[in-house]
């Protein structure tokens, strides 16, 4: 029995020491599994070294150009920009002297350049409204009214006219005739009273100067 029990005991401390090498072994590959996985870890949550910038959001916000401050375009119309301005018009003196003695002056506005006005073609014209008012006017060759030249003083109140002349009366012993020298306006012709060749056929030689 004792031997039999010497043989268990010594079987049991023959199986207890290979279970205390298999556990040691046992721990030490869990060690170094434990030890390669942390070394893994380690390697991978490990930032890699990088020579590359890192943009700063508080930096990297875009600048603003000079274009940015730039003052607006001036967009203004310039003075050598071509348009349908009207006509210059300009402040004179005009005359009318008449053989019977009578002579009136007038403040007038001039208009030089030709125009189109209530469909024709007016080359030049001078207009007074003092009392008695004047008018002078040379038609161009476009237009319902061409190729006529008119002189007409009128009440500036009732418009009646006093005395007048145009280029159309030669028929009746008048005419007139137009000049422009510059900014001066001239003519000479016969000159109607009522501007009626037919109610009054005794008509008056007479001149009128416009400097403008």
């Amino acid at each position: 029995m004792e031997r039999h029990q010497a043989v268990l005991r010594t079987l049991s401390v023959g199986l207890i020491g290979a279970a205390a090498l298999v556990a040691c072994g046992s721990d030490d590959d869990g060690a170094a599994t434990s030890t390669e996985d942390d070394e893994a870890v380690t390697t991978e949550a490990a930032p890699e070294d990088s020579n590359e910038p890192v943009d700063d959001p508080l930096t990297t916000e875009e600048a603003p150009s000079d274009d940015d401050n730039a003052p607006p375009e001036d967009t203004a119309p310039s003075e050598d920009d071509d348009s349908d301005d009207p006509p210059a018009t300009g402040e004179g003196t005009a005359t009318l002297t008449l053989d019977n003695g009578e002579s009136y002056e007038f403040g007038v506005l001039c208009s030089l350049e030709p125009q189109i006005a209530a469909g024709s073609e007016i080359l030049f014209t001078a207009t007074s409204y003092d009392d008695p008012s004047l008018d002078i006017t040379q038609f161009g060759d476009e237009g319902t009214v061409t190729e006529l030249a008119t002189v007409s003083m009128y009440d500036a109140s009732s418009f009646e006219s006093l005395w007048g002349a145009s280029s159309t009366y030669e028929p009746f012993g008048g005419g007139l005739e137009l000049t422009l020298d510059g900014s001066t306006i001239s003519g000479t012709g016969t000159f109607f009273a009522g501007d009626d060749p037919v109610a009054a056929p005794d008509g008056v030689s007479g001149e009128v100067v416009a400097t403008c």
